[in-house]
This record gives structure tokens, C-alpha cells and sequence, in this order.
């Protein structure tokens, strides 16, 4: 289920797992990104969140993103290999509500500051993009981040998640974080999300006053949509009331939007 839009104090936030386009794909398949962008284009229309997290973005999907919102969303981030080139995180922010005070990527590694480094036993280099923003609408300072841990390496993952609370921490300074993505690790079951609590944030889906829809796998990977699944995409807040959860696989004519389901929620800043 797609939330309705938020009422403000409250903002709606997304992340999403665009699925990268791959050239060995045909018409017609599960995967074929021809068939799958105007299935996304509508779930980011419909969706209209204040915030939008993504992963696996490749440079020829990102016209996608901008026709859906860049009339109305501020697009950061850049490519996990340096400029434009390889995945990107990208964070897209409604451009009415916030005022962007500071913002910047680094990479999920011993050497956050080197472009294109490879952490610990991950198989490919990762990243985090964060922003700091002055929000019109509450006139409270939040910081929104985004990421998405390696899918091999066990130790990467969870120093990832260590680092990547501790940077944070030093950003926030304070105020509210809602820090979104593809975690590849279980929720309630990993170390990951294990470390990510020690540091003092909550799973948007245990805190939320209600959840909307089915309570759903958010890795269907084109296949029937349970409750019995891996959910491997998180928002974890701190300093936020989460009023609602939802997580959603979208189609569209019998087309999907991607592998990974999209998951929302409705925050207020505490």
C-alpha cells in the first residue's frame, strides 16, 4: 500500500531499490528496465514523499528520476566510482519544504574519504549520502541519509553500519536522523540492524503507530509478495515518531517497478 501524503509537521519519506539496468534483459522479462521505468515513474508520482531514498541507480536511469521529480525534489549524489560513473545512493528532496544547509557522500570503507574504496570483505565499493536540512514546515533541523551495504562481505556490512551511525552522530549533532536503505540483512536477525540499534535508532516498522497493508518481504525478486520474506530495506529514525509504515511492490499492467519492494513511512520530528 501507498501511503497518503503526509500532513505537515509530518513528512513522508521512500526508499527504493530502483533495480540497476542490466543489458542482458529482453522485453517482456521481470527485469527489463524499459518495461520497468514508467512502473517507477508512477510509484514516484503517486507516492509524491517528501524524501526519496535509492539504490543501484545507474547513470541511464537517472533521466527517470528526474522526468518523475525533478520539477518538484532537489536530486544528491553521485556515482559510487567517482562523478558520474557506477551505482549511485541518491537522495531527492522536495525543494518547497527543505533548505539543504550542508550535505555530502563517503564511502562504506576504512577510507571513507577515497572515491571508489572497497571496505573490509565487501565485493564492490559502497556508499552513504546524508543532508542536513532546515525544515519550513516544523523549523527543526533533520538530517536524511541513504545507503546500501555490500551483499557479500558479512564484515563489511556490519563495520558499514558502524560507521556509518557513528558519521552520522557527528552530522546530526543532536537532531532527528531518519537514515534509509538497502541493508542486504535481515531485520531483527542481523548484526547490522543489531549495531544500528545500539546506537540508539529505531525500525520505522517496530515503532510505527500502524502499519498499512500487508506486512511484507521487501525482496519479492519479481515472485509472489508475503509476509515470509527477508526485509533487507530499512528506515531507522532516531528523534522521530513514526505515525505509519508501508511496504509496497508496485505494478503496473503486469509490469513491476523493480526486484525490491519500496518501503515508506509517515515521521514527525520529535
Amino acid at each position: 500500500m501507498i501511503l497518503s501524503p503526509a500532513t505537515p509537521p509530518a513528512l513522508s519519506v521512500l526508499t527504493q531499490n530502483i533495480r540497476q539496468e542490466r543489458s542482458d534483459t529482453a522485453p517482456g522479462a521481470a527485469d527489463h528496465w524499459a518495461d520497468r521505468a514508467p512502473v517507477l515513474a508512477d510509484l514516484l508520482q503517486r507516492a509524491d514523499v517528501d524524501v526519496l531514498g535509492t539504490q543501484e541507480v545507474l547513470p541511464s536511469q537517472i533521466p527517470v528520476l528526474d522526468e518523475a521529480l525533478g520539477h518538484s525534489h532537489l536530486r544528491l549524489g553521485y556515482g559510487r566510482d567517482g562523478g558520474g560513473r557506477g551505482e549511485h545512493n541518491l537522495l531527492l528532496l522536495r525543494r518547497e519544504r527543505f533548505q539543504v544547509l550542508d550535505w555530502d557522500q563517503f564511502w562504506v570503507s576504512e577510507q571513507p574519504e577515497h572515491i571508489g574504496s572497497v571496505g573490509w570483505d565487501a565485493h564492490c565499493p559502497r556508499i552513504a549520502v546524508w543532508a542536513r536540512v532546515a525544515d519550513r514546515a516544523s523549523g527543526r533541523e533533520l538530517v536524511f541519509a541513504v545507503t546500501h551495504l555490500d551483499h557479500a562481505g558479512h564484515l563489511a556490512r556490519e563495520e558499514g553500519a558502524g560507521l556509518i551511525a557513528r558519521r552520522l552522530r557527528e552530522e546530526a549533532d543532536g537532531v532527528p536522523v531518519a537514515l534509509m536503505g538497502d541493508f542486504n540483512a535481515d531485520s531483527g536477525d542481523s548484526t547490522p540492524w543489531r549495531t544500528l540499534r545500539d546506537a540508539g535508532y529505531d525500525d520505522a516498522r517496530e515503532s510505527a503507530a500502524r502499519i498499512h497493508g500487508d506486512d511484507i518481504g521487501t525482496f519479492p525478486d519479481y515472485g509472489p509478495v508475503t509476509g515470509e520474506g527477508p526485509r533487507i530495506d530499512w528506515i531507522m529514525t532516531c528523534d522521530f515518531e513514526v505515525e505509519a509504515y508501508a511496504a509496497h511492490a508496485h505494478r503496473l499492467d503486469g509490469a513491476w517497478a523493480s526486484d525490491h519492494a519500496g518501503v515508506m513511512a509517515e515521521l514527525t520530528p520529535a
